[in-house]
């Protein structure tokens, strides 16, 4: 053997011996007060190193035990970090041709204590606060030390990196603390060629969650992008509490229970290649006293840009919607296009999550079954565009297109459907007793109705436009119905809204001031040819009149609610031809009094012309030129409607213009008759009397005589006065005679009912 080579072995030999030996006459030890005093000179905080071990070969290694950094000044005593083992080995030979090649990287129970006062102030903020100073002529640059690490880190390897039995402790304020705890973070086969298994797991308040991966390779650490680093794995974490963490929640809902009952399931699975493409999909579940659940799988192709295969949305089990689409420019202003479908939504299962459905149609014969919807929708951070949604209510079809801007917020909508039947959709409530003794005690029941208040519209800006081949409401079947809606300031107006009815038009235009409580509101209203019949039972349940009706009104009130016709105020004027009024017959009122054993006819009265103009205070209408003509009567009248309690007190004066033949009475001529009429009570039940007297009497008693001689009822009356035959002597008076006037008002006593 060559010598060289012989000396050398033994300069090897001699340089292993005192690395192995060096430790053992080296008392690392004694530099653990220049560290520590050196810490604490940089931090303002104590160190304390409780050992201090080294080897040399064949690893050089460093391992210290119980270390301890003290608290921010002002914060508890807890320490800020601690590690109760730290144990770094590192191969020799390969330091030697600079490559980095670490046996084991051991941390044992490190524990992390974090705090935040009310006032924002927190443990560490001393540690990150100072700027790092400018470099000094001399001093290597960061730049130049990232480049000049670089080769270093390129040949970095090691056979395991493992965090062992962590704590993370966060106190916020004066709430409860939250403790991630048993954090394990493993990773085996570390080197930049290949993937590196990462495995972490932790309990986090209680909760138990897990991350397997796989990450890389990854390749030149000068040209490392996180955005096109490969990575696989998966999330797990499953019966994950929510009380620990109430005091980060805010507005929880109430219909979801209680929080401190709540937990989450996360199951993900994480997927990014090397061309850039991040593959997630995954289920989120909150498990509360409502289940609800989200599902999801997406993939990106670049940096800017989301596909949404599919995002579903489940409640209790029952999936309800499920949303596709895109959103792009991810890093510069995104922007989205969504197609989102739900499955049809029975009311009786919406109910479960909100009960006030169930009070609100408790007394409705016939409320809607189902809801669903499917639209096309775009936009980005200010509005969203709807391009195409189709609203099913039941089984009919509303189309809705628009656009929302958020921040004011400001909707422009146009709605079109065919049929559309509204009725289903109005609220009814179940109906409830009225008070003993009070308003409406003797009308049975009385429904509760609760005045909305609407002021929450204030900042509202709505344009919206509606047609419809036909909408039904109670009733009523409105053909070629159009409206336009204009809002601003808390002021809605309608205008105008047009429609054919019955046989005619109504134009109305009309406004609604939300912006105070209770809502105000006015309207006019242009109605030409209309059948007042079913008009009158659907927007007043009153079957008093038939006839074609035109109209013009205007008027106002305050409040929403069947309460508010007691503000009502305005004005209009009315006429009806060809109808009737039901449940007031005046030629049968007029034959009692020519004639009372004439037969009795309809309760209802025939005219060819009904018409007057009102004035509405306080819910109550006046009248003072009703007029109405017909074949046989010329009717005047005067007197008040009272809407608010539903009654009327009215004045009529028929005049009987033709001949009552067919009427009842066998009489030619009974021209000139006038028998004014008080109609008094309900609408649905009506009284009336004939006002009758002397006066009224003598003013009709020409029309009354028979060929100069009193006839009729008259004569009977009068005893047979002037040309009529004396009465048998039986029935002669035994005292002294009555007045004519007195003997008309007795004898009318037995006439008419009820005088």
């Amino acid at each position: 053997m060559p010598k060289f080579v012989r000396y050398g072995l033994i300069v090897i030999v001699l340089l292993i011996a005192a690395l192995l030996v060096a430790p053992f006459f080296i008392d690392v030890n004694t530099y653990k007060t220049r560290i520590e005093q050196t810490v604490e000179d940089a931090t303002g905080r104590k160190l304390s190193i409780g050992n201090i071990k080294a080897s040399l070969f064949p690893w050089i290694g460093v391992e210290l035990e119980n270390v301890h950094l003290a608290n921010r000044q002002g914060f508890s005593e807890h320490d800020f970090a601690s590690v109760q083992k730290l144990n770094v080995k590192l191969a020799l030979m390969p330091l030697l041709s600079k490559n980095i090649e670490i046996k084991t990287f051991e941390v044992g129970t490190p524990k992390i204590y974090l705090e935040r006062h009310a006032d924002g102030e927190t443990n560490w903020g001393d540690l990150v606060s100072a700027q790092p100073a400018a470099a000094e002529p001399g001093e290597i640059k960061a730049a130049d030390q990232e480049a000049s690490a670089s080769p270093a880190l390129a040949a970095l390897q090691a056979e395991s990196l493992n965090l062992t039995a962590g704590e993370v402790t966060w106190v916020d304020g004066e709430a409860d603390p939250v403790v991630l705890a048993e954090l394990n973070v493993a990773l085996s086969d570390v080197q930049l060629e290949r993937p590196v298994a990462v495995k972490l797991s932790g309990i986090l308040s209680g909760n138990a969650f897990e991350l397997d991966a796989n990450v890389g390779p990854i390749g030149d650490p000068a040209r490392l992008d996180p955005v096109l680093l490969p990575i696989q794995g998966h999330v797990k974490a499953a019966n994950l509490r929510l009380s620990p963490f109430k005091e980060f929640i805010s507005g929880w809902p109430e219909q979801l229970g209680d929080m401190n009952s709540a937990s989450v399931d996360l199951y993900a699975n994480i997927e990014q290649r090397p061309a850039g493409i991040r593959l997630g999909e995954g289920t989120l579940a909150l498990n509360s006293k409502i289940n609800l659940g989200l599902s999801w799988r997406v993939e990106m192709e670049d940096q800017d840009q989301l596909k949404v295969n599919k995002v579903g949305v489940v409640v209790n089990g029952k999936e309800i919607l499920e949303v596709k689409g895109s959103v792009k420019n991810l890093s510069t202003t995104p922007n989205f296009q969504l197609r989102i479908d739900s499955q049809p939504l029975e009311r009786s299962w919406l109910a479960g999550f909100a009960p006030e459905l169930n009070s609100m149609y408790a007394g409705h014969p016939a409320p809607w079954k189902q809801i669903k919807l499917g639209t096309l929708v775009a936009g980005d951070a200010k509005q969203m565009d709807i391009r195409d949604m189709q609203l099913m209510l039941d089984d009919e079809l509303l189309q809705i297109s628009g656009a929302v801007v958020y921040a004011t917020p400001d909707i422009r909508l146009r709605i079109a459907a065919r049929n559309l039947h509204m009725d289903p959709w109005l609220p009814q409530g179940k109906e409830q007793p009225a008070q003993a003794g009070g308003a409406g005690a003797a009308g049975g029941k009385q429904a509760d109705a609760a005045e909305p208040d609407l002021r929450f519209l204030k900042p509202w800006r709505v344009t919206a436009k509606m047609q419809a081949d036909a909408l039904f409401l109670r009733g009523l079947e409105m053909r070629s119905f159009n409206v336009s809606i204009n809002g601003a300031d808390g002021r809605f107006d309608l205008s105008p809204l047009s429609f054919k009815l019955s046989g005619g038009t109504v134009t109305e235009t009309a406004s609604l001031d939300a912006a105070s409580f209770p809502a105000r509101w006015k309207e006019s209203v242009h109605i030409t040819d209309v059948k007042v019949g079913p008009l009158l039972k659907a927007l007043a349940d009153m079957d008093m009149l038939e006839g074609t009706m035109s109209m013009d009104t205007s008027f106002r009130a305050t409040g929403l609610t069947p309460a508010g016709v007691k503000t009502l105020n305005g004005r209009g004027n009315v006429m009806l031809r060809d109808g009737k009024v039901k449940g007031i017959d005046i030629p049968g009122t007029i034959r009692k009094f020519t004639n009372p054993g004439a037969a009795t006819g309809p309760n209802e009265t025939d005219f060819a012309q009904l018409s007057g103009s009102f004035t509405v205070t306080n819910g109550v209408a006046d009248n003072q030129d009703l007029f109405m003509a017909s074949p046989l009567l010329r009717v005047t009248g005067k007197g008040i409607v009272d809407l608010v309690n539903k009654s009327m007190d009215y004045h009529v004066e028929p005049r009987v213009v033709g001949t009552l033949i067919g009427q009842g009475d066998a009489s030619a001529v009974r021209k000139g008759i006038t028998v004014p009429l008080h109609i008094t009570g309900p609408f649905d039940a009506p009284r009336v009397r004939p006002e009758i007297n002397a006066k009224t009497l003598m003013e009709n008693a020409p029309a009354l005589l028979e060929k100069g001689k009193v006839g009729g009822a008259l004569g009977k009356i009068l005893g047979g006065r002037q040309g009529s035959q004396p009465a048998p002597a039986d029935q002669q008076p035994a005292t002294q005679p009555e007045s004519p006037e007195k003997k008309i008002l007795k004898g009318l006593g037995g006439m008419i009912p009820g005088f």
